[in-house]
């Protein structure tokens, strides 16, 4: 089966489980903005992951935590 969201302003967009981040990624936001995926952790309860992610509007590094079953969209 194929998972999916709704972006704002994009539409459908193919998705993955946010326990299957790995660095390297690009994850896409609504409004078509994308993030390069920097490094993954995983929490000690294995309920949450904090994601490091890097914005290629701004250039900016942020923390993201989010369940580890939140739908997040990639580019494949």
């Amino acid at each position: 089966m194929n998972k999916t969201v709704w972006l704002q302003g994009i539409g459908h967009h193919e998705a993955i489980e946010a326990r299957e981040l790995v660095p390297g990624m690009v994850c896409c936001w609504n409004a078509g903005y994308k993030s390069d995926v920097l490094a993954v952790e995983l929490s000690k309860t294995g309920k949450t992951v904090t994601a490091t992610l890097r914005s290629r509007h701004d250039g900016k590094t942020r923390e993201r935590r989010m369940r580890t079953a939140q739908l997040v969209a990639v580019e494949l």
